[in-house]
């Protein structure tokens, strides 16, 4: 112990005699390490350890899928396959239903508010293992139809709307409409599915978990708990039986069978994390090189402090200093250096976590709450670990090399140890390098898809179009009659309204997430064996939504206001469903459906231009059909309207149409269309400006370090240049010279990131969109972007050089 604290002091000293080096370390550090702390605690909350959801472990998603239909592999599953899943209970310790759905609060002197919650079975909260901070969770005959009006209320719903009330249990609440009995409050660490405010019994009849014609109607989500020992290989094998035995019960003709369905289970934190499991992968990574960049350069100043001690290191080897005590002098530097850089990269993390929260699209970056506990600490530490190593290892190799004695003797300035030295620091600056190109065309690549995507149709005009949803409670509009005269009122209301030139309902308002795909049957043509039959998007419209979205009519007509309830039921396709099912024929007049042998038959009336839905680079291939929403009304739906004034101006207009025909109906999700299309390229944005920004820190640091490396090689070739000029070389030949070498430096880096990207492309391609891993314009600019950085590097050493005097420097010692 007393060596060891001799040897702390020691370490603490040399750095203490070089201020600026070791400054420029730990601020060196400090960006690398508080950039992965800052990217690692947001990928924690939303992959590893999503937010609101504690005790992730062992928690499954329980899903339905049909391979036979490549929009449908991933979706909810309906009763009937919980039912199948809850009778696993050697697989699954617990099991809950859930259904996310909105809930209109009403209070005494304040406008009704849409709370966001869910619908869950009496067992939801036992499956995330979590206690109610008040009260308590639904008994099983809570969860009984006609026996469901209890609520849970969130914690941040307690504190927001009922001021934190400790007598809250107990009391009464106004949703939809009618009255909640309050029965618990959850603590703040849960509030699962998507920043849920309050939940309420599901109360499904419980025959309904079994009765066959539910089968493939998935409108729930599934979550189950796996038994202490149960694999998730075991449980979708457990659930690949179950499919198969009520595939073999609906006989050779099955749907199941044609549509390859089936279900599965999946880590809840794989289906928590969805889309952003790549981009956010690929944000570590990046991270990850800067870091190794970073570490890179700090090994290259470390050997170039021990080659300028390269004396006072021979000394100490000569008094009988051991080549382990070297190497631990040398990890320990780097070990202060680390805690240093750790420090201040720690507070560089807690600055930032935020900013890329609020980077990332609104929905998404509200629901996350980066916490630097558990997991952030243990990967601290394991950052602090890496960089002491990665920052002291070849150091310390390079003091144990043989040839110190060497350093004692008088012309041995230029020897061996020194030029081991310089091809270490050289290879660290190829390695840098390389990082950074492929960082550089990386972004370059991202940037170029974001641009591809910018230009992509919508298939609609999003310009000066507000949208709102709404939410009808189910309690009061409980027949279709209603529901479709409260859209005919409304509908009445918004056309009235001076300065809207249009409006219109829709289910769901295309790019907020929403909407849904459906099989459908075509009459008097069967479906083969094995066939699952068309498939297409669907989607419930009135009369002027076309007119308002703007979307161009190709054939027959659309929606208009004879299309009520009792009339023929009409339909509308677009183009890409039309050329689908309908090759070389002229769909208008001819009719589809959801049974052979059921009506109703919808005619099609007519022929839209295709338009997307959920995103740009999605629904390019998947044709959609439309029905009058009039004729088939149900519990909520979306306001789309046009007008020339600002659309965020039309927002209390809206909001006072809706309440005239329902006082306790509120609008939510209010947003213009062009702000929703932008949305949906947040996350693109979002990886982009990241991995912008640690490319141009990593190429900051490559120039750093190669700006040493060539200095430090002129000082060492200084008697060298010397002799050259004195017998006659050019000084710009001396430029030349040392500006070659930097050449030669970053011409190997380069080579290297283009290997590096060719073998590791497949990885980063497929974040891309119409764009080509190996595309000529991001890497050439990258490359010369590398390239004029390098000769700036180069530059300073290489005038340093020319102007050598050569008698001063043969003088030199």
């Amino acid at each position: 112990m007393p060596t060891l604290t001799h040897e702390l002091r020691y370490a603490l000293r040399q750095l203490r005699k070089s201020p600026g080096f070791t400054i420029v370390a730990i601020l060196t550090l400090a960006l690398g390490i508080g950039a992965n702390i800052a990217v690692f605690s947001v990928t924690n909350a939303v992959l590893l350890n999503p937010s609101g959801v504690p005790h992730a472990s062992g928690l499954v998603a329980l899903r339905a899928r049909y391979l036979a239909l490549a929009d449908l592999s991933n979706i909810g599953i309906s009763a009937p396959d919980f039912g199948d899943a809850a009778d696993g209970r050697n697989i699954f310790e617990s099991a809950a239903v859930l259904q996310s759905g909105g809930f209109n609060l009403s209070r005494e002197n304040a406008n009704p508010e849409l709370l966001r919650g869910g619908k869950v079975s009496s067992a939801y909260f036992n499956v995330f293992e979590v206690k109610p901070y008040l009260g308590r969770g639904f008994t099983a005959e809570e969860d009984q139809p006609g026996a469901e009006h209890e609520v849970v209320l969130a914690w941040r719903t307690w504190k927001k709307h009922f001021g934190s009330d400790p007598n809250i249990v107990g009391s009464t609440v106004m949703l939809n409409q009618q009255s909640y009995r309050v029965v618990g409050v959850m603590g703040p660490d849960f509030n699962w599915p998507n920043q849920a405010e309050l939940w309420v019994p599901i109360a499904l009849p419980p025959a309904q978990y079994h009765d066959q014609k539910y089968r493939y109607n998935e409108n729930l989500g599934g979550i189950a708990r796996l038994r202490p020992g149960v694999t998730l290989e075991q449980a979708n094998a457990y659930l690949d039986m179950k499919a198969n035995q009520n595939i073999q019960s609906e006989g050779d003709k099955s749907y199941g069978r044609a549509s390859r369905w089936g279900m599965f289970a999946m880590p809840l934190t794989e289906f928590i994390g969805g889309p952003l499991r790549k981009p956010l992968t690929m944000l570590l990574i990046a991270v990850g090189m800067v870091l190794l960049i970073a570490c890179a350069n700090i090994a290259g100043l470390q050997i170039a402090r021990a080659s300028a001690r390269e004396r006072e290191l021979a000394v100490r080897v000569a008094l009988g200093a051991s080549r382990s005590r070297l190497v631990r002098l040398a990890l320990l530097e780097s070990i202060l250096l680390t805690v240093g850089g750790l420090v201040l990269g720690s507070a560089v993390a807690m600055a930032t976590a935020p900013l890329l929260l609020h980077a990332l699209p609104q929905m998404l970056g509200s629901q996350i709450e980066p916490s630097f506990r558990g997991p952030v600490l243990l990967f601290v530490v394991l950052i602090a670990v890496i960089c002491s190593l990665l920052c002291g290892v070849v150091p310390a190799w390079h003091r144990t090399k043989p040839g110190w004695f060497n350093a004692l003797q008088e012309g041995s300035r230029s020897g061996t140890t020194s030029v081991a030295s310089q091809r270490a620091r050289s290879s660290l600056v190829v390695a840098q390098i390389a990082l950074s190109l492929l960082l550089l065309a990386g972004s370059g690549l991202l940037l170029s898809s974001l641009e591809a995507l910018q230009r992509v149709e919508t298939g609609f005009d999003p310009r000066n179009v507000l949208s709102a949803s709404f939410s009808l409670p189910k309690s009061i509009y409980d027949k279709d009659e209603k529901q479709a005269a409260f859209f005919s009122a409304l509908e009445e209301r918004l056309r009235a309204i001076p300065g809207i030139n249009s409006a219109a309902l829709v289910d769901s308002i295309p790019f907020s997430g929403d909407g849904g795909f459906a099989s459908f049957v075509i009459k008097g043509q069967p479906v083969p064996p094995n066939d699952p039959g068309p498939h297409g998007g669907i989607r419930l419209v009135s009369a002027d939504y076309f007119e308002t979205m703007r979307v161009p009519i190709l054939l027959g007509r659309t929606f208009n206001d004879q299309d009520r309830l009792g009339s023929q039921m009409v339909a509308v396709v677009d183009d890409v469903l039309a050329r689908q099912y309908w090759p070389g024929q002229n769909p208008v007049g001819r009719y589809l459906g959801f049974d052979q042998a059921k009506a109703p038959w919808y005619q099609i009336v007519g022929i839209v231009k295709h338009a997307r839905s959920s995103s740009l680079e999605a629904d390019g291939n998947e044709g959609f059909y439309f029905l009058s929403i009039v004729q088939n009304p149900f519990p909520g739906g979306a306001v789309v309207v046009r007008s020339p004034q600002r659309p965020e101006s039309l927002k209390t207009t809206v909001a006072q149409a809706v309440r005239s025909v329902d006082a306790g109906i509120p609008i939510y999700d209010v947003k213009s269309m062009e702000e929703r299309v932008d949305e949906s390229l947040i996350g693109r944005r979002f990886v982009v400006l990241l991995l912008t920004t640690f490319a141009g820190l990593a190429l900051l640091l490559a120039a750093l370090g190669l700006y040493g490396v060539i200095s430090y090689s002129v000082r060492l070739r200084t008697r060298e240049l010397g002799v050259r000029m004195a017998l006659g070389a050019q000084r710009s030949r001396v430029m030349q010279m040392v500006l070659m070498q930097g050449a030669r430096l970053a011409a190997i880096g380069i080579i290297c990131g283009v290997l590096g990207a060719i073998a590791f492309g497949r990885i980063f391609a497929t974040l891309l969109f119409n764009v080509g891993m190996l595309s000529a314009i991001p890497w050439a600019v990258a490359i010369a972007a590398l390239v004029v950085v390098v000769l700036l590097a180069t530059l300073l050493p290489a005038r340093r050089a020319a102007s050598i005097q050569p008698m001063q420097a043969l003088r030199t010692e």
